[in-house]
């Protein structure tokens, strides 16, 4: 029997999602906020390596992501 849900890890913690859910989806219901930020390009979002992921491909059951706001604030660079 098939399950509608896979497993995946979004910063640490277990989150059911539905099969063919992609990360941006993922993100839209576990927190907004971050989902905008990372639209916006100011979060990167990362494997378990630490390898870039797209945000529109469909998770994979077992997947680890960790979604990060960016350090660097809109300012001036430093000189």
């Amino acid at each position: 029997m098939l399950s509608d849900t896979i497993p995946v890890f979004l910063n640490g913690r277990p989150v059911s999602v539905p099969a063919g859910c992609t990360l941006e989806q993922l993100l839209a219901q576990e927190d907004p906020a971050l989902a905008a930020e990372l639209q916006a390009g100011r979060a990167a979002a990362t494997d378990a390596r630490g390898i870039a992921v797209a945000a529109d491909e469909p998770l994979l059951a077992g997947a680890i992501f960790r979604v990060m706001r960016s350090a660097r604030s809109g300012g001036a660079p430093d000189a």
